[in-house]
């Protein structure tokens, strides 16, 4: 004997007192091909049928779920979908034509505004998808199961799904919150370990708010997990102001920038950080006002050392890396640059074989053995640099620079400059180390030159790796990339190291986990991303994506209906889509979710902070 669950009463299902009542019309599956990348994705959609009524017409603008009824051998069960789009129709317009006369059509459109929820002749048509869960109600309580199989059946009667369901769909019961569920009025409660360690996608076009939602996580997983450590690689120069208290709380910054090599080191910081004309208009009412209130947060900051200098260069150079390094531009699209890079070569090539120098050897032994061969080197390097500087050949200069820092860092005189700098290598370290052993929490690297960008991000991984597999202790550790397309690009050269980045990168993403570190990848280009470090993201925060195949790429990477992500164009700043296969109790189910903004968190710490200060 079948047994039935009782709607009246049920907590679980929502008819908003007996107003909202609809039916399942039909079902069908649509299949969506995008031929630029040959993406096709398929989806169960179906169409209600609910009786009109304003109330119901408002509810359904909101995001919402419908529990569809569905007879079971054992029991009646519910197939969860997710609404995409509504209609108000009314059944003489399914008659009107634009070829009926002006008269007769004003007619037509008088009677249907005058009859809208005072006749059966109108209805409201609500396309939905299938979400893959079913619900089951029993013993007061509710499980939900995945079966992507299950099709329903056209006329079964459909409820909203209540506030407190959705909470048991989605939400951790002790998770930490990362939002306002839209249309719920609910918090989203996700596992923060999940979160970080099955890695995150943040998608939006310019605008969206991408490195603000980013801060704002950022802060929240380091206030709900001891043992993380975070290193926020930084091209536009946005999260030193974004995450402004949490680095002076438990953090640095550290800069491919001379700043202590200007008049005015404050001032020159400031004016490298992109500071959002939303903050400013808060801030302040003129441009000096606003200037002050900052520099003197930036003032502790150079104060407390806690603004320090990142130098890319190694001291473990050879000269068979130095000469490896000019021969990766011998195929360079750039005749200049594919000519010059082989006669450094040469030039190089030549002193080594004249003074009997083992190219395996590294330039800080052979400074102490032959430190005029070193000088030599140094000085074919510089009057080259200064030569192709005319001829704007920036690969070949680039590789100079470097290989003429390293050098001098070997020397005893730049020795003492060392001490304080940073280094990928250095970074690495400190980052893994235990909250116990280093309190630094936060790094945020601030390189706008996103070739040496991609440089410090090779190395650094590759180093957190290197020191990962000696030892399983120590903190997790975060890093986030902004700017993803000029790390993880679909096309890669090694000349302008796309391809290194690339390939460091997406080791982060496949092996990271095992190795406790995690990586969260920001960008508003999608589809000039790697498509295979994209499928190693399990969580998804899309904002506004105005192109469809953008689109397209999350909804097949993350596993959802292409149809969901069209309401991207709805969203504001500070709204999203969350999409997660791990952090949220049940993987993939697309949330709309609203998020604080942390430019009101900054804003606040440095009002009270002022307050402090008078």
């Amino acid at each position: 004997m079948q047994e039935k669950n009782s709607e009246e009463g049920n907590p679980f299902l929502d008819d908003l007192n007996g107003k909202f009542k609809a039916r399942l019309r039909s079902t069908h599956i649509k299949v969506t091909s995008i031929e630029e990348g040959r993406i096709t994705l398929k989806s169960i959609v179906g169409t209600f049928e609910a009786s009109f009524n304003l109330e119901v017409l408002d509810r359904l603008r909101k995001p919402c779920f419908l529990a569809l009824k569905r007879p079971m051998k054992e029991r009646e069960k519910y197939l969860i979908y997710e609404v995409v789009s509504t209609n108000p129709m009314h059944y003489q317009q399914l008659s009107m034509d634009i070829s009926l006369p002006k008269p007769i059509r004003l007619d037509f459109l008088e009677k249907i505004y005058r009859m809208w929820g005072e006749t059966e002749d109108t209805w409201i048509d609500i396309h939905a998808v299938y979400t893959g869960y079913l619900m089951d109600l029993r013993n007061k309580g509710v499980d939900f199961v995945r079966d992507e199989t299950m099709m329903p059946l056209v006329g079964a009667e459909t409820f909203l799904l209540s506030t407190k369901a959705v909470n048991k769909l989605v939400n951790f019961e002790n998770g930490m919150s990362i939002g306002v569920m839209a249309g719920f009025n609910h918090p989203l409660k996700v596992d923060p370990v999940k979160l970080i360690s099955h890695h995150v996608g943040v998608f939006g076009f310019t605008g969206a708010g991408k490195s603000n939602l980013t801060s704002l996580l950022v802060r929240r997983l380091m206030d709900n997990l001891d043992d993380l450590k975070v290193i926020v690689i930084d091209i536009p120069g946005e999260y030193s102001l974004n995450l402004l208290d949490k680095v002076l709380e438990e953090g640095i910054i550290l800069s491919t920038e001379n700043y202590f090599g200007t008049e005015n080191p404050i001032g020159a910081f400031i004016a490298s950080q992109a500071i959002p004309e939303t903050f400013l208009e808060k801030l302040g009412k003129n441009e000096e006002e606003v200037y002050q209130k900052i520099a003197y947060q930036v003032t502790k900051l150079f104060k407390e050392s806690k603004v320090k200098r990142l130098d890319l260069t190694s001291k473990k150079l050879s000269f068979k890396e130095v000469l490896e390094s000019f021969e990766s531009l011998f195929n360079d699209l750039h005749p200049v640059t594919k000519f010059r890079s082989r006669e450094i070569y040469g030039k190089l090539k030549n002193i080594l074989e004249k003074e009997g120098i083992n190219p395996s050897k590294e330039l800080s032994e052979v400074f102490k053995e032959k430190s005029q061969a070193i000088d030599e080197i140094k000085k074919v390097l510089k009057e080259e640099a200064a030569d192709l500087e005319k001829k704007r050949v920036y690969k070949v200069i680039n590789v100079i620079e470097e290989v003429v820092r390293v050098i001098d860092s070997t020397s005893s005189e730049s020795a003492k400059v060392k001490e304080v700098e940073y280094t990928p290598e250095k970074i690495a370290l400190e980052a893994i180390k235990t909250v116990e052993e280093e309190k630094c929490r936060l790094f945020i690297l601030y390189t706008p030159d996103p070739l040496k960008t991609r440089i410090l991000t090779e190395k650094l991984i590759s180093n957190l790796f290197k020191l990962r597999k000696y030892t399983s202790r120590g903190s997790r550790v975060l890093v986030v990339i902004d700017e993803a397309q000029e790390f993880i690009p679909d096309r890669v050269r090694r000349e302008d190291y796309t391809w290194q980045s690339n390939e460091a990168v997406e080791r982060l993403l496949r092996q990271g986990r095992k190795y406790r570190l995690h990586c969260w990848v920001a960008t508003q280009r999608v589809a000039h991303l790697n498509v295979n470090a994209i499928q190693q993201i399990h969580s998804y925060f899309t904002g506004t994506l105005p192109r469809s195949y953008d689109r397209h790429v999350v909804a097949e990477a993350a596993g959802v209906s292409p149809e969901i992500l069209e309401k991207t164009s709805q969203l504001e700043p500070g709204e999203w889509i969350f999409i997660s296969h791990t952090a949220t109790k049940r993987k993939n189910i697309p949330i709309f979710v609203g998020t604080e903004n942390n430019e009101e968190i900054i804003l606040s710490f440095l009002k009270k902070e002022l307050e402090k200060q008078t």
